[in-house]
């Protein structure tokens, strides 16, 4: 596994997130079904929300924990690609539920494998505050899509 410092994976999850509001607006493109396209927006600002917010915590933070080596936990999560051609158009609100669940449980898998191997309590710190804001967004996107299918 690479190695990194904790800064390197706060940005590649930044880019995470910019490739995963990319898939979204491609999905969205994609898509037939009202709903579906309603969902699918949601998520393409949702996640470009959450690209800034890693850039404005990163510049809050501006700690030495960010500067710490680490082997890479959940390496293939971070640097995964989005592949839009294998789904079909005719998706429902409960197939891109599932899409974005399996997004977020990647980002959770991530941020808690570096809370545990974190090398000092700054740098725990850092990676659960992130675990956290990940654990609360997939609550959200889960409400929003039950509020969207309930339409």
């Amino acid at each position: 596994m690479p190695y990194g410092q904790a800064k390197e994976i706060v940005n590649a999850a930044q880019e995470f997130h910019r490739r995963a509001s990319a898939f979204y607006q491609q999905l969205a493109n994609k898509a037939e079904g009202s709903k579906v396209k309603m969902l699918l927006d949601y998520l393409v600002r949702h996640e470009a929300h959450l690209d800034r917010a890693l850039g404005d915590y990163k510049d809050e933070i501006k700690s030495k924990a960010l500067d710490a080596w680490y082997q890479y936990a959940q390496e293939q999560c971070l640097m995964q690609p989005f592949d839009v051609s294998q789904y079909p158009a005719e998706m429902t609100v409960e197939d891109v539920m599932k899409i974005g669940l399996e997004i977020d449980a990647c980002l959770v898998a991530s941020y808690k494998g570096m809370a545990e191997t974190a090398t000092s309590q700054e740098c725990r710190e850092i990676f659960e505050s992130l675990l956290l804001m990940e654990k609360q967004q997939k609550h959200k996107l889960a409400r929003v899509a039950l509020e969207i299918d309930e339409m």
